[in-house]
């Protein structure tokens, strides 16, 4: 029986050394760290053994290394970068440490950052109203709106599902754009806050029908450990 699904592999990029020190990264790059480059290599192992018809990445350095260790095993496969998947723009807020603009919008909708469960309370309706929140609190003017990311997250989607209509197809992104991402490939799915990086959710559209598979946290090496990085003044786990 030939197979008919289009399996599109949801992937975070690896850990960097803003996701150690808790900073907002957004268009901004930092380096992977020793764990995140070892999470690349699980990728590579993971992806092996998959036969992947297509693949898309972010266009920023850190979506681009993980996309290589991933297709280390698809060497003629090309991945096709695109500046749509990049995640949300920070602007002004990039390089700060994540609880100076998370704190206040959380409070002022009555949540608490960090707690269990405010996120998915905050975010009830969609993604869209705090990342215009975001954008209207950016002194620099530069950050997204939601129209913003919308429209090249349709953009993302079209290239994606033009494709292939079966088969595997990888998707490296960011923590915050799969946010946005994952309901127009599957209406009504939702990504859990604190998406691990390397962390893989599968959407597979069989018969006219989307579903957003749990999540597989095995590549984010959550149980190995790695030589400790000496971050001077690095934010507290949130």
């Amino acid at each position: 029986m030939t197979d008919s699904a289009l399996r599109i592999h949801l992937v975070r990029h690896a850990e960097t050394l803003f996701n150690v020190r808790r900073q907002l990264q957004g268009w901004c790059d930092s380096p992977l760290t020793p764990r995140g480059l070892r999470q690349v290599e699980a990728l590579g192992e993971y992806f092996a053994g998959l036969p992947l018809v297509a693949a898309f990445s972010s266009d920023l350095t850190r979506t681009r290394t993980t996309t290589a260790g991933a297709l280390a095993g698809h060497p003629h496969l090309v991945p096709e970068w695109m500046p749509a998947l990049r995640e949300w723009n920070f602007g002004g807020w990039e390089g700060q440490p994540n609880p100076s603009l998370w704190t206040p919008i959380f409070e002022a909708h009555g949540y608490v950052y960090g707690t269990a469960g405010h996120w998915d309370q905050l975010t009830v309706e969609g993604p869209d109203t705090v990342i215009d929140l975001i954008a209207s609190t950016d002194t620099s003017g530069m950050a997204e709106d939601a129209a913003a990311v919308n429209s090249r997250m349709r953009d993302a989607v079209a290239a994606i599902l033009g494709a292939a209509t079966s088969g595997d197809v990888l998707v490296v992104a960011h923590g915050a754009v799969l946010q946005s991402l994952a309901p127009l490939l599957a209406p009504g799915a939702r990504i859990s806050p604190g998406y691990p990086n390397c962390g893989v959710t599968t959407v597979t559209i069989s018969g006219g029908r989307a579903t957003l598979g749990e999540l597989d946290a095995s590549c984010a090496l959550l149980d190995e450990s790695f030589p400790a990085l000496v971050l001077p003044g690095a934010a507290p786990v949130a």
